[in-house]
């Protein structure tokens, strides 16, 4: 018969039993509590691959398309396109374009003769330079107002506020005094000192022998005493946008072409480009003799002019006004 007291000694015995072989064992454990356990494995930490795009490098030699400047700031691209409390640059705003067409009235026109708003002063204006303004903003990212060009008298003082300018040579009937450009004197001092203070000057649509020496006795008056060049195409300005490898001869109304037949390269007529150059070298005039550029930006959607044309008149063109910019 098992007393009470038996099962107190059995349960004192077991324990002491059970203790004298746990301790030990305990004893010389040491337990880490950050260690992972033996019997237990390490997971696996993947780290994801991330490929990154190769930067691309613009081809400054590729003429055919936009090009940066090798100090181009993307940054400048992001103010400009911005719009108005999404991060844009607080000193642009829509309505100031970075460039702004200006076309020069000289005073020699008859007051509104023949319905014309100013003698040829404004020959094929303003579809010319709304077209070519669409084609600078298109192909350069030139902020350009497409919609409202210019024109400017001489001696307005606000011509000196800009840096291009552009005027028709033409005189018709062909050396006649009475239309077309016959500078006054006030109109050649600031001519002169706009060209001084690094304004450029594109002359344009002027044709033929006569219309050449009409040129010439305008070109005196500005510059007596500077020569005027040709220029070859080996010059910077046949480079600066588009290699250009040959002057085109883009054709004009009523000379090359009659409302229905195109004359391409007409032989009576080969076209050069002619300058007035500073004392550093700067171009600060030039001329398209035997071409009509106006006509060609003019005309960009008519189906009869060519294309071809339409495409030389806006390479040059945007050349002409890169190279103003940055002499």
């Amino acid at each position: 018969m098992i007393t009470r007291d038996c099962c107190h000694r059995f349960t004192r015995l077991a324990g002491l039993l059970l203790a004298g072989w746990v301790l030990p064992v305990l004893a010389t454990a040491q337990v880490d509590p950050l260690q992972t356990p033996q019997n237990q494995q390490r997971p696996e930490i993947r780290v994801p691959e991330v490929r990154l795009p190769p930067v691309q490098v613009p081809n400054t030699r590729q003429r055919d398309g936009m090009v940066f400047p090798q100090d181009f700031d993307v940054r400048s691209l992001r103010d400009n396109l911005a719009s108005p409390g999404q991060g844009a640059s607080p000193t642009r705003s829509v309505s100031s374009p970075e460039f702004t067409w200006v076309r020069g009235r000289y005073e020699n026109y008859p007051g509104g003769r023949g319905g014309r708003r100013g003698g040829w002063w404004d020959t094929d204006f303003p579809d010319a330079e709304q077209n070519f303004m669409r084609g600078v903003q298109r192909y350069t990212f030139i902020d350009t107002d497409t919609t409202s060009p210019r024109w400017m008298d001489l001696t307005d003082p606000e011509l000196f506020e800009h840096t291009f300018l552009y005027m028709t040579m033409k005189r018709v009937p062909i050396g006649s005094m009475r239309t077309g450009p016959n500078f006054t004197p006030l109109e050649v001092e600031a001519l002169r000192e706009f060209m001084h203070r690094g304004g450029f000057v594109m002359l344009d649509d002027f044709w033929g022998e006569a219309h050449f020496q009409d040129f010439l006795i305008e070109i005196t008056k500005i510059f007596p005493d500077r020569e005027l060049v040709q220029l070859d195409m080996n010059h910077e300005i046949f480079r600066m946008f588009y290699d250009i490898d040959e002057v085109p001869q883009v054709p004009g109304r009523a000379v090359t072409w009659d409302y229905g037949n195109v004359t391409l390269n007409d032989p009576r007529y080969p076209p050069s480009v002619h300058a007035i150059v500073d004392d550093n070298g700067r171009v600060m005039l030039v001329a398209n003799f035997n071409s009509d550029m106006g006509d060609g930006w003019e005309h960009t959607f008519l189906e009869m002019y060519p294309t071809q044309m339409t495409n030389e008149a806006y390479r040059l063109g945007i050349n002409y006004l890169i190279y103003a910019y940055t002499h």
